[in-house]
């Protein structure tokens, strides 16, 4: 009897609910089977590029198709997925033939220049080349996703002498920030001085810069004094960073990174005073000037008036002593410089939960009302770091943080392979579950099947079995017919000698 006859031996034996039900496991089977399958063939798909223009995002789909390799598109055609195997490879290679579209090819456009172009296109080039370049260290500032540098420069003409005002030179930066991020003045400042020292003729003054929401972010007055009023806003506004920072890096020491954001608000006198003091002292007199007067006279006595002899006499000397005196004086010159900071308002968010496994040996509702350090322990610490007053402002309050899970685009991984792999598991329990219950079935089918293929054998009772005797007494009997038949003399001898021992 071959397989496919004792599968339809066992099929004839089985009832409808259990060729049903056999049905299902072996199409639950198949389903399951091409699902694992399609699964397991899939590859891991990974973001190559996103925020593609159409016209990039076609010139690479391309690319990888001639290359063979599968791709996906998604948010709009705008992103695309390849096999993780393939990412740094495409990277390289698209790069190489300039793609995507978009990226600024800087002093690269000269490399294709073909011989015989005119200065005018030369030119046109050569400020075409220096706004990508331009545009490219932009966007090496943190918080600029994408820039775009316009310079306008004046026509040499020969009616231009003879104005009364030449041309200026004049720029403008278009910048795409990323979501919630705002330049501060030095960002700017720093901008703005960076294309006007790369352009010949240009000054901080002419450069606009713009955000991609249309909000001026550069003010010409911040440039009418450079270095007197106009830099009193970002002076304050570095004080105020410096002085945040200082607590939240303290603050990171114990809580962790990302679990505290402190603003300050400095009130900074920018007056510059310069004292000069003269103080006198009467009784601590100097003598600036000492002069001394002799006066000489000669006395003559007993000689004739007309005579022209002279006649002993005596000299009288007399001397005056003349000093001058000054008053003491002491002179004190003070200058203040400004930058004092007169007074401090300070705000502080802090996350002090314990919810971490390593901070607490359990976690959960439990601890959602624990704290790492008391709040009064903040608030003394934030009020010695910053030197505070009595008259300064501060206010701390504990809340718990939302920290998104941040992850890089290369190894952002989608929800699917999540569910796949759940999947796959239960499908695993399934296909387990479904085996057991085919063997069960086969089993009470196949032993059906033997318990109606032996004649009709009588019990010990007188009736014929139902088949609901054992297989171990199956097998008896099958041994004793076949004792008998083989060897019936034995077996008879073997049957007197047990009655006898009975009877005895």
């Amino acid at each position: 009897m071959n397989f496919f006859q004792k599968i339809a031996l066992i099929w004839q034996k089985v009832s409808l609910v259990q060729r049903a039900l056999l049905i299902a496991v072996v199409l639950t089977f198949l389903i399951i089977g091409a699902l694992l399958v399609h699964w397991a063939r899939k590859p891991d798909m990974r973001m190559l590029y996103h925020g593609l223009s159409p016209e990039g995002a076609a010139k690479i789909t391309d690319k990888i198709s001639d290359k063979s390799i599968p791709y996906e598109l998604k948010d709009g055609g705008t992103t695309i997925y390849v096999p993780k195997k393939q990412v740094y490879q495409l990277r390289l290679d698209m790069a190489r033939e300039g793609l995507p579209l978009g990226q600024q090819s800087g002093y690269r456009i000269f490399d294709d220049e073909k011989i015989g172009v005119s200065p005018f296109v030369q030119n046109v080039n050569l400020k075409r080349a220096l706004q990508e370049e331009l545009a490219k260290s932009i966007q090496m500032i943190d918080g600029v996703i994408h820039a775009r540098v316009h310079i306008v420069s004046p026509e040499s003409a020969i009616g231009g002498l003879f104005t009364s005002e030449a041309g200026k030179t004049t720029a403008s930066v278009v910048l795409r920030l990323r979501p919630g991020y705002n330049l501060s003045a030095s960002n700017v400042a720093a901008i703005t001085n960076m294309v006007a020292g790369s352009v010949e003729g240009l000054g901080p003054e002419n450069i606009t810069v713009v955000d991609s929401q249309g909000r001026l972010l550069s003010n010409s007055s911040d440039y009418a004094a450079t270095n007197g009023a106009g830099t009193v806003a970002d002076y304050k506004e570095r004080v105020e960073q410096s002085l945040a920072k200082k607590v939240e890096d303290m603050l990171a020491t114990v809580l962790g990174p990302g679990r505290a954001a402190v603003r300050v608000s400095a009130i900074i006198d920018m007056n510059s005073i310069s004292t000069v003091t003269e103080s006198y002292s009467p009784s601590a007199k100097v003598a600036s000037k000492e002069e001394i007067t002799t006066k000489s006279e000669i006395e003559q006595s007993g000689a004739p008036a007309g005579s022209g002899t002279a006649a002993p006499g005596s000299t009288k000397k007399d001397e005056m002593i003349v000093t001058e005196y000054e008053v003491g004086k002491t002179v004190k010159q003070e200058v203040i410089l400004p930058g004092e900071i007169k007074s401090l308002s300070v705000a502080a968010f802090v996350d002090l939960s314990v919810s971490d496994a390593n901070e607490a040996n359990s976690s959960g509702p439990a601890n959602s009302g624990q704290m790492i350090i008391p709040l009064s322990d903040v608030e003394e610490i934030i009020r010695n770091a910053l030197g505070l007053k009595q008259m300064d402002l501060l206010k701390v309050v504990h809340v718990r943080f939302h920290h998104p899970a941040e992850l890089t685009i290369e190894d952002k991984p989608s929800k699917w392979p999540t569910y796949i792999a759940i999947a796959r598991n239960l499908s695993l329990g399934i296909m387990a579950v479904c085996a057991l219950l085919v063997l069960r079935i086969f089993r009470g089918a196949k032993r059906k099947a033997k318990m109606e293929a032996v004649p009709g054998h009588e019990g010990t009772d007188g009736f014929v079995s139902d088949g609901s005797a054992s297989s171990e007494s199956l097998v008896l009997r099958r041994q004793i017919t076949n004792a008998l038949e083989s060897n019936p003399d034995r077996v008879r001898q073997l049957f007197t000698s047990w009655i006898e021992e009975k009877a005895s």
